[in-house]
């Protein structure tokens, strides 16, 4: 698995009509990538997927890793709900059935909107580290990382980050693919006791930078912009 030779300049070449804002971010990406191979996420497959490394598999990236920037509204899930939940609700918790429909459709925007927050939570990181010298991997190019950072010296390594919102939300397919790795990994809430996990942030030169209150003006104000 080897990327062409002159790979971060035609990822610039191939961002460049897409969004020229994020030339410099999308090159660091494909040039982590050529140095670090196996880290290639394997979201490009199927039979017509181009080769690893090529011209075409860099111009593909491009569009995805743009695209996952996109703004994006919360959206309830599609699937139908059980029925047999209302009964337990109504049987054994006492709610009336007049609430039942509406206890229905607002269990349902609960977890569309539960689903948007780790979204929301790489994009407010986004926004405070990618000034300073971290790239948010939009896109799913890297496998198990959401976050890289330029070494910033000679001899110093990439610095590769994995984020959840919860303690308890890697999974265990998840954690098996950082095992033996280098990437560090970081949660923002704790899924039993209350408080968040700001001061703990990897990078410590951003931690003043980070904080719960910060994020959640961050999530009202891409909120309150979708809807204008």
């Amino acid at each position: 698995m080897a990327f062409i030779v002159n790979s971060e300049e035609v990822a610039r070449t191939a961002m460049l009509p897409i969004n020229s804002a994020l030339i410099d971010q999308f090159a660091t990406v494909i040039r982590f990538l050529s140095e670090q191979p196996i880290a290639v996420s394997s979201a490009l497959r199927g039979s017509n997927a181009p080769d690893i490394g090529s011209a075409e598999y860099i111009n593909r990236q491009a569009i995805s890793f743009s695209a996952a920037r996109e703004p994006r509204s919360p959206q309830p899930p599609s699937t139908i709900p059980d029925e047999m939940v209302s009964v337990i609700l109504s049987e054994y918790f006492d709610i009336p059935e007049a609430d039942l429909e509406r206890i229905k459709h607002e269990h349902l925007l609960s977890m569309g909107a539960e689903n948007m927050v780790g979204d929301l939570l790489e994009r407010y990181l986004a926004s405070v580290l990618e000034p300073r010298g971290w790239v948010w991997c939009s896109g799913a190019m890297v496998k198990a990382a959401d976050f890289i950072k330029t070494p910033t010296t000679q001899g110093e390594a990439w610095r590769m980050l994995q984020v959840k919102n919860r303690d308890n939300s890697e999974n265990s397919s998840s954690s098996a693919i950082r095992a033996g790795t280098i990437i560090e990994k970081w949660f923002r809430t704790f899924s039993r006791r209350a408080g968040s996990n700001w001061a703990a942030f990897p990078d410590e030169s951003l931690r003043v930078h980070l904080s719960e209150e910060a994020f959640k003006d961050f999530v009202k104000k891409y909120l309150r912009e979708l809807k204008t």
